[in-house]
């Protein structure tokens, strides 16, 4: 059910590492490096393999204060994330949410695995890291550099993990306020109607439209990937088109307290909770004026992407941007939020130009090729 406030798996598909650029020919990447320090205590080691310096954001990555997804767990499966999904801003980023490393610079981050994730049941667990983090230049996204870990199985006592550190807490959900801000109350009430909208629209494409333009984001063109595809931006339509029924709660405003700088929406996967941060209204335009631009409408596509009670297994944030998106294999972009936000925004004849064309891709490539790929 989508309840607008004011305060606020089936399938599981691994990330594939040989998928992402590795270290190879010059091309910089970030080396984890992951070890046990007591129990569900995890330190990461991370290099810039590079020989320039780099920096991005490191919102949803080590150094992010947030209760993110650091690693993912495995016990068999995934062990399901407790703690959030961060969206941000891809320009006007702030220093607070950077981190610049020099060639060879080495930083640590220690994480407790218990604030995000159930590990009461104790045993043994196998830890990896891998994806992308968004370079920045004079505050814009500019690309994205891979990073990736070696897998650490690691002993735990579930005992000392269930008293340790808790997972998030259950909201009350007996207290659940109607959203009294008239304006945010308009403002998101237009964008849900513009998911509605984009998502429908994109997953008719996804069932039977262009061949080129699928491979182009989800990086093949075989039927079952069409129909995941499909399925899951219908599921995102119905729900944003619910306001009395449904899976999600979606807040008008910050009501967990994670909405640092630069953040414009979160979601709590493990509770369906959407919620959004100021600068989702004061940054973001209704619809994007231009290509694979953020936007309120797309911002909450992506947010409903997360939430397993949309469509489950709930996406992850693997890439943000198209330059990332275009890094991902078929496996990875169809667990990927951004690309079904971008492949919206794409096929939409609600954008003012229509459909993404090629040509405007090109101009508008967030990569830099002579560093980033080796060229």
């Amino acid at each position: 059910m989508i309840l607008i406030v004011v305060c606020y798996w089936a399938l599981i598909l691994q990330l594939h590492v040989s998928a992402i650029p590795l270290n190879l020919n010059g091309v910089p990447t970030l080396e984890v490096k992951l070890s046990q320090t007591d129990n569900t205590l995890i330190r990461a080691r991370v290099r810039n393999t590079g020989k320039e310096d780099v920096t991005f954001v490191h919102l949803n990555f080590f150094r992010d204060p947030a209760p993110v997804q650091k690693v993912d767990i495995y016990r068999g499966s995934m062990v399901p994330l407790r703690g959030i999904r961060q969206h941000f801003r891809l320009d006007g980023l702030t220093p607070e949410v950077l981190t610049t490393l020099h060639a060879g610079e080495i930083f640590e981050d220690e994480f407790d695995l218990a604030e995000t994730s159930d590990l009461g049941h104790g045993g043994l667990f196998t830890l990896r890291s891998s994806g992308s983090v968004s370079l920045v230049n004079n505050g814009a996204v500019s690309g994205y550099l891979p990073y990736f870990s070696e897998e650490l199985t690691i002993q735990v006592n579930g005992t000392r993990a269930f008293q340790g550190p808790k997972t998030m807490s259950p909201l009350n959900w007996h207290t659940k306020e109607t959203c009294t801000d008239s304006q945010r109350t308009s403002i998101l009430g237009e964008a849900l109607g513009n998911v509605v909208s984009l998502a429908n629209a994109a997953a008719n494409a996804a069932q039977s439209g262009s061949a080129d333009k699928f491979v182009e984001y989800f990086k093949t063109d075989d039927a079952k990937t069409r129909s995941i595809v499909a399925s899951r931006l219908l599921a995102v339509a119905k729900e944003a088109d619910s306001r009395d029924s449904g899976a999600t709660t979606y807040y008008c405003s910050d009501v967990l307290g994670f909405c640092e700088s630069n953040v414009l929406a979160y979601t709590l996967p493990s509770q369906n909770i959407i919620a959004n941060c100021d600068i989702w209204y004061s940054y973001l335009p209704d619809l994007a004026t231009g290509c694979h631009n953020q936007d309120r409408a797309t911002t909450a596509l992506h947010e409903f992407t997360h939430a397993p009670g949309v469509y489950s297994p709930g996406t992850q944030d693997l890439g943000y941007g198209y330059s990332a998106i275009e890094a991902l294999n078929s496996s990875q972009a169809v667990l990927n939020a951004d690309t079904y936000a971008l492949y919206a925004n794409g096929m939409s004849s609600l954008v003012p130009n229509g459909t993404c064309h090629v040509q405007e891709i090109s101009k508008n490539r967030l990569i830099e090729p002579a560093i980033y790929l080796g060229c």
